[in-house]
């Protein structure tokens, strides 16, 4: 019994000198965290060295969409005259549609009007060149045959008062007169009438006839309008990104094909707006994509004035799909370009460095 409880002292003395020991034994770990804690606190906050961004690379001239003609009867495509990586200039053909027909023969109608009023208009001033003329000779003549018929009532009038002629002869004269002078006053109204024009030095009576033709030189140039809608042309000199519509298909919203001016290529990137400080035009910027082997180089052309909502975002299940941004464009240098010139719309991943500030 005494070994016993001399047994449960010692265990209890063991157990107490643990405890006074326990804080004091591991105060060296405790002392190391401590200024480990300090040290960290005190160090300042890591320097950035470059904004990192997402963007998409772009032709110069972004991606166009080409659409078709709408309406009641917008037509279908009869034929495509290009390919996908065709290089076309402005005004180019790209595809015909069926209502070229049709509307071609409303066209050499609209022509053949014009030609027609055209005719009209120069057969009427002919007549009326030739009317003139004839008005002029007319009018002419009569006024001499009324100046002989005022000289022989005068004469009349002589004789009448000697005796020689009696009243009734006198009178005849006057009458014959009387009846000159309205044929020449009626030559001479007519003549100014035809001789009449406006500000424009057109007659009258061609101004109804040339409104005729004008009506129809109008028509023939809303059918040539027309016309040209059976045509899809090039909007600007680039090359054939893709083709949406085929052959037989009607052009509907999705558009025709989407040309782009791929000789010189942009990045389109979406700056953090908290970035958007550190970025200015002739930046220099780094590109990368997992289809790239190399990095593209390029200068950031321009800065956008409006924030945003993202649009590019990454396969990061975990990215903020609601950051707010603002645009930036890079132009990538020649060899860059070319070496992207087939692959408007990749993703990439923008660099900036920030070892360089924009003047102030």
């Amino acid at each position: 019994m005494k070994r016993l409880a001399f047994l449960a002292l010692g265990l209890l003395a063991a157990a107490g000198l643990l405890t006074l020991i326990g804080p004091f034994g591991g105060s060296g770990d405790h002392a190391t965290t401590a200024r480990a804690q300090a040290t960290e606190g005190s160090l300042p906050p890591p320097q950035r060295h470059s904004i990192v961004a997402l963007g998409e690379i772009l032709p110069l001239s972004d991606i166009i969409l080409v659409s078709g003609p709408t309406g009641q009867d917008p037509g279908v495509i009869e034929k495509i005259t290009v390919a996908e990586g065709d290089r076309v200039l402005k005004g180019d053909v790209l595809a015909v549609l069926d209502t070229r027909g049709r509307l071609a023969a409303a066209l050499d109608e609209a022509k053949a009007t014009v030609q027609l009023k055209q005719s009209e208009l120069e057969r009427l001033r002919a007549d009326l060149d030739s009317e003139e003329a004839r008005l002029q000779a007319e009018l002419k003549q009569q006024q001499a045959e009324r100046d002989r018929a005022e000289w022989d009532y005068e004469k009349s009038q002589r004789l009448t008062a000697a005796g020689v002629y009696n009243e009734t002869a006198q009178i005849d004269k006057r009458l014959a007169l009387e009846s000159l002078n309205r044929e020449v006053e009626t030559s001479r109204i007519a003549l100014e009438r035809i001789q009449t024009r406006n500000a424009a030095g057109v007659r009258l009576d061609e101004m109804v006839a040339q409104a005729d033709l004008l009506l129809a030189q109008a028509a023939a140039l809303r059918a040539d309008a027309d016309y040209q809608r059976a045509f899809i042309h090039a909007p600007i000199d680039g090359r054939v990104l893709r083709l949406i519509a085929r052959d037989g298909q009607q052009i509907v919203s999705d558009g025709f094909a989407e040309i782009g001016e791929t000789e010189t290529m942009l990045v389109r990137t979406e700056v953090f707006e908290s970035d958007i400080p550190f970025v200015f035009a002739g930046q220099r910027a780094d590109i990368t994509a997992r289809p790239l082997a190399q990095p593209l180089t390029g200068v950031v052309e321009r800065v956008g004035f409006v924030v945003a909502t993202q649009s590019i975002v990454s396969g990061d299940p975990a990215a903020n799909l609601d950051a707010r941004v603002v645009e930036a464009w890079i132009r990538l240098d020649a060899a860059s370009s070319a070496r992207v010139a087939d692959m408007s719309g990749l993703q990439v991943r923008v660099v900036l460095p920030l070892n360089t500030l924009p003047d102030a």
